[in-house]
């Protein structure tokens, strides 16, 4: 196939699909739009973005055969993106001859641009050795499928494994960001210290932990001495100033939660392993032994459907325990993807109501949602298999989520291809197909 016939051959559907895209606009105007409409629009609505950026990642391709001017610098000024939508558009050209059947796909508006790019980072993470490169290509038919049946956050899940499973565990990769951090410190025009530091991410988790400890132990000093705390920028320079002060030389523990399975520990990594830290990082198997030999260890032992300890009314908070099964059970707020540790522990049975301080009635809120739950009339449940219901103040179900960690604690000879059958299914039966 020649170059530009990936862009020749998507001009007539790309056509197609803004007529038909402009014929829905022009039906009514958006005041006399029912739901059932609205969601149709904007169901055409991303098809159409996503076929034009399919477009647009064709002739990034071809910038990078023609050798010239690179797509980056291209997209960067005259498509006034910025420098890393640039790069990653880049990055989207170059998979056309690694993997067709994606390409087409995302030319198709079949596949969202989210899928695309997690393709692109995954393979670039597998640039160390050409053997791996050519094992992920020859899966392109099952990326392809998987990338265009998945949300984006669970297909970046699969696609990480996928990425573990045929390297060495992300070990190599992991040294090559480490390799690459930097640290440069200058005084400006006005005289005041300036840094500029850029760390991998488990680094930089290490880092942000500490600066957090630091700053809520700040803020509960100043509120004792009678003042009040704000958090913000300026707490956290006085907490990173704080820790040089209090320096002392001594290296002590890891600064970070770790989340592994026994079997992962005992026999390596396998289809269902889960080695992640606190906010969601991938972190090779190697590092986390490492760690182990200097670690506080706390055992939390999850059932098939991925429930853990309860402790009734003892406290009125929940314990350092129950966070940090908590912290296996929900990566993020039940609600949405802000990270766990950014969360507050809800009682969804409040406390003054006599809800117990059980791990069946707590769950993780950012504080958008939090708001939402004790001030805006949104009501939640948990049923006992632990799918949360969240219901708006008008009655609908705005959405019922089953229980993240009840996917990954099937037996360990469980096929996982089994347990994604079942996730599409389910999918399929939510929302209607993309694919055409």
């Amino acid at each position: 196939m020649k170059p530009t016939a990936p862009l020749t051959a998507s001009a007539g559907s790309v056509s197609v699909c803004l007529r038909d895209h402009a014929e829905l606009l022009e039906r009514s105007p958006f005041s006399a739009l029912g739901e059932d409409e609205v969601i149709d629009l904007v169901r055409a609505n991303q098809r159409t973005i996503r076929m034009l950026e399919g477009v647009g990642s064709a002739a990034a391709g071809r910038l990078t055969e023609l050798g010239g001017l690179s797509a980056e610098d291209v997209f960067s000024t005259v498509g006034k993106h910025s420098s890393g939508e640039a790069r990653r558009v880049q990055r989207r050209g170059e998979l056309a001859d690694a993997l067709p059947s994606l390409s087409r796909g995302f030319m198709a508006g079949a596949i969202p641009t989210a899928n695309v790019d997690t393709v692109a980072s995954a393979r670039h993470k597998l640039r160390h050795n050409r053997e791996w490169q050519a094992a992920f290509d020859a899966k392109d038919a099952s990326i392809t499928r998987k990338a265009s049946r998945l949300n984006p956050k669970r297909f970046a899940g699969w696609m990480r494994d996928l990425v573990d499973l045929m390297s060495d565990d992300g070990e190599t990769e992991q040294q090559s960001q480490s390799d690459s951090n930097s640290f440069r410190s200058w005084t400006n025009a006005q005289g005041r210290w300036q840094a500029r530091l850029d760390l991998d991410a488990l680094a930089g988790e290490k880092f942000q932990n500490a600066i957090d400890a630091e700053a809520r132990s700040l803020a509960k000093q100043i509120s004792e001495a009678g003042e009040q705390a704000h958090h913000g920028e300026h707490l956290n320079a006085m907490a990173a100033c704080s820790l040089v002060d209090s320096a002392t030389g001594t290296k002590g523990r890891p600064s970070i939660n770790v989340v592994v399975d026994l079997d992962t520990l005992r026999h390596g990594v396998w289809d269902g392993s889960i080695k992640r830290t606190g906010a969601g990082n991938n972190i090779a198997l190697p590092s986390i032994r490492q760690f182990l030999c200097d670690a506080w260890i706390t055992h939390t032992v999850l059932g098939p459907d991925g429930r853990a300890l309860a402790v009734g009314r003892k406290h009125r908070t929940a314990t350092d325990a129950q966070r940090s099964a908590l912290r296996v059970m929900y990566q993020t707020c039940a609600m949405c993807d802000v990270r766990f540790d950014h969360c507050e522990i809800h009682h969804i049975i409040e406390w003054e109501h006599h809800g117990p301080t059980d791990l069946n009635n707590l769950i993780p809120l950012c504080s958008v949602h939090h708001e939402r739950v004790h001030h805006a009339g949104w009501r939640i449940e948990l049923d006992d298999r632990w799918n949360l219901t969240i219901t708006k103040p008008d009655g609908k179900v705005w959405r019922t989520i089953p229980l993240p960690s009840a996917a990954p604690t099937w037996s360990r000879n469980t096929r996982r291809d089994r347990r994604e059958d079942c996730h599409e299914r389910q999918h399929r039966d939510r929302t209607r197909s993309t694919i055409e």
